[in-house]
């Protein structure tokens, strides 16, 4: 009987935009980035999606570990990962006579990785996974990205395939083992995957390079994760780097932002809870710190900043490999590292800003710190690198008082990139009419082909039009296409268990489908996107998304339209004009005045009349 591994090869980028706070209040699917955020997410009892919503975070000043390293290319000598600009990597100066790890199997004993080999033939790149019979492997997966901006499936989704697991036999040391072979796919220089068994995370984000080949055997009952092969050290490290951030997590008190902790301890059992938690021995226990204004978060980043990156932990554990690897995978690393500690920093920073903002020497303190990553001269990327730029250039851009492709046009490529990526990418459905704008000033600071193509894209208006197919009816009849040409649509997208869904429908969706129930020019429609059509049925019934004037479809999650226009935050609309091209995308709310006056500006002069819903049979 076989059993399958999910895997994922990527695919290409998606977009977003260039406020400082977000301006609504959307649901995720799921794998969006969601952490560090003001509004904590909660979770769909029906479809799985996360919501951005609520008032206080339990993890905004949470250490970030998940290692994902992105787009980087080859450090110069002169900028060391360990001493600074103009430092020494403390390589040997022979890669090639490098010694081998105490670790490895006796046969791979002297064996250095791949890429510090020339002339050496070998087998291609293979993952070569182990997993333990005793767990069930049905919700195990593998993704691959060759560029990694943002696990936002808006940005970089990836795609899943099925790898067959055959059992291990004792002739090969795997008995009692599911095994897993899988090359590791082509990327232009290096690329990143994830191995998860549902929440648990085996491995996130960690970087390959096509020809590495790796043996990994893990037992999820008993808590291990050993490595061998040619190039286990490198898959050893990025391990162990993870190790010390969720040690680090896990021995840090949580802190919860709040603006009236008393209103929360008002709950008895909070309350209770709260109490007993101060009478734990301290030398063992965290206990939760509630933090009430910005300037309590101030000193919650100060008392970060104060520790330099340089003396982390997990550097400690890069500077033990220093004999064991070569210097470009040990600098992919540390920059993977200075990519979670800024994320870190930079998060709780925008906690404080409003208070740093009105002081020039907490703002001097704040360039201060982020000068100290040493990032205006560095040729590497990262993903939580870039997120926090991203961040970073926002507050500057409102400290200096400056365009924001100004602090863009500073940084150096790949970051500079990676950062319009992020900004544009995961922020297109909140630019709206300033989208073209906005494209038009960064692409010229765009090298990479495929971030410009994915833009580039985005820009192209003949790319905007809007396709109908693939759309259910509540009888599960596909929806004809045709009964919605030359009508202006207001196309409305929620989710069950969503309750900015639920809000919208209330405040605006309802009034909307009531004034134009009867209008033969202009459609509302609504396209649930639940995973299943009978939980968009039964939340039909209740009438509490949506109502019986507007026309209500269901599109199959990651299909049709949900795809074409990467829908993956709810509720979203689309306006659609009478030639079919998509006037505004947007996940920003809006009133039932300014909604109405879209629509109006693109009713037609004339058209045919309504006439109900035409159908075909499935």
């Amino acid at each position: 009987m076989e059993k399958f591994l999910q895997t994922c090869f990527l695919a290409l980028l998606c977009l977003f935009g260039s406020t400082f706070s977000a301006q609504s209040k959307v649901a995720e699917s799921p794998g969006a980035d969601l952490l560090h955020r003001f509004a904590g997410p909660t979770v769909s009892p029906h479809s799985g999606d996360t919501h951005r919503g609520g008032e206080t975070l339990s993890d905004t000043f949470f250490p970030s570990y998940s290692a994902s390293p992105d787009n980087l290319t080859i450090r110069q000598a002169s900028f060391s990962p360990f001493r600074g600009p103009g430092g020494t990597t403390g390589q040997p100066d022979n890669p090639t006579t490098l010694p081998s790890s105490v670790s490895r199997l006796p046969s791979q004993r002297g064996v250095i990785p791949s890429d510090t080999i020339t002339g050496l033939i070998r087998d291609s790149g293979t993952l070569y996974l182990e997993l333990a019979t005793s767990v069930a492997t049905d919700s195990l997966d593998l993704r691959f990205w060759d560029h990694l901006v943002s696990q936002r499936k808006s940005v970089t989704p990836g795609t899943s395939v099925a790898i067959p697991a055959r059992e291990g036999n004792m002739f090969e040391g795997s008995r009692n083992y599911y095994v897993f072979t899988t090359p590791f796919p082509d990327a232009d220089s290096h690329g990143f995957f994830s191995i998860g068994k549902g929440r648990n995370a085996l491995a996130k984000h960690w970087i390959y390079f096509p020809g590495d080949r790796l043996r990994i055997r893990t037992d999820l009952l008993a808590g291990s994760l050993v490595f061998g092969g040619p190039d286990a050290d490198f898959y050893r490290l990025q391990y162990e780097v993870d190790l010390a951030f969720r040690e680090e997590q896990f021995n840090t008190a949580p802190v919860l932002l709040f603006t009236d902790s008393a209103t929360f301890l008002q709950d008895p059992v909070k309350a209770g809870l709260w109490t007993q938690s101060g009478t734990r021995p301290q030398d063992i226990f965290v206990r939760l710190r509630l933090v009430e204004s910005t300037e309590e978060a101030w000193s919650e980043f100060e008392a970060f900043a104060n520790n330099s990156w340089l003396d982390h932990p997990a550097m400690k554990v890069l500077e033990r490999y220093v004999s064991l690897l070569p210097p470009e995978r040990l600098d992919l690393v540390e920059t993977a590292i200075k990519g979670q500690l800024f994320y870190t920093g930079i998060n709780k920073a925008e906690a404080a800003w409003p208070h740093i903002q009105k002081d020039p020497q907490k703002v001097a303190r704040l360039r201060e710190w982020v000068a100290g990553f040493w990032l205006t001269d560095s040729p590497y990327s990262h993903p939580l690198l870039a997120q926090g730029l991203y961040q970073w250039s926002i507050m500057e851009a409102m400290a200096g008082q400056k365009p924001i492709s100004e602090v863009f046009a500073a940084l150096p490529n790949p970051l500079r990139e990676e950062v319009i990526a992020f900004y544009i990418l995961d922020n297109f459905n909140r630019m709206e009419d300033r989208l073209p704008g906005i494209i038009a000033q960064n692409l010229p600071l765009v090298e990479s082909p495929w971030i410009r193509e994915r833009l580039e894209a985005l820009a192209d208006s003949d790319s905007r039009m809007f396709s109908a197919a693939g759309m259910y009816l509540e009888d599960g009849s596909m929806l004809n296409p045709k009964a919605l040409e030359g009508k202006t649509l207001l196309i409305h997208f929620w989710i069950s268990g969503c309750k900015f869904c639920l809000y919208d429908y209330q405040t605006v969706m309802r009034e909307l489908s009531a004034t134009y129930a009867d209008d033969d020019q202009v459609q509302i429609v609504t396209v649930n996107a639940d995973a299943s059509p009978d939980t968009w049925r039964k939340s039909l019934a209740t009438g509490d998304y949506t109502s019986e004037s507007a026309l209500n479809l269901w599109v199959p999650k990651g299909t049709g339209l949900l795809k074409s226009h990467r829908i993956h935050s709810f509720p979203q609309k689309l306006l659609v004009s009478p030639d079919g091209h998509i006037q505004l995308q947007t996940i920003n709310h809006q009133s039932v005045d300014e909604l109405s006056t879209k629509l109006e500006s693109m009713r037609p002069a004339s058209t045919p009349a309504f006439s109900p819903p035409q159908t075909t049979d499935l």
